[in-house]
């Protein structure tokens, strides 16, 4: 999950996927537990765009990555505006 406020500035975040990493973990409170993810130069420039594109200064997406030989390859599914980005605290 990436999280972007304005073309300059994201946040991304992961969790345990559960087809490769086994039971995906939760808090307390049932939310999914995420951890920081540092992102690639391809990720934030796919970020900037999308800001740019849909013209939404914060909004978050969905990032998949995938190991193909010797590269990471990202693609960008389910691109949220404000509306599901508010409640995240991070």
């Amino acid at each position: 999950k990436m999280y972007t406020v304005g073309p300059d500035y994201g946040h991304a975040e992961a969790r345990k996927s559960p087809t490769v990493d086994g039971k995906v973990e939760r808090n307390p409170d049932g939310k999914e537990v995420r951890f920081p993810v540092i992102l690639t130069l391809r990720e934030k420039e796919i970020a900037r765009r999308i800001v740019l594109v849909f013209k939404q200064q914060v909004c978050g997406f969905d990032i998949l990555r995938i190991q193909e030989g010797d590269s990471l390859v990202s693609y960008v599914c389910d691109v949220n505006g404000w509306s599901f980005v508010k409640n995240s605290r991070k």
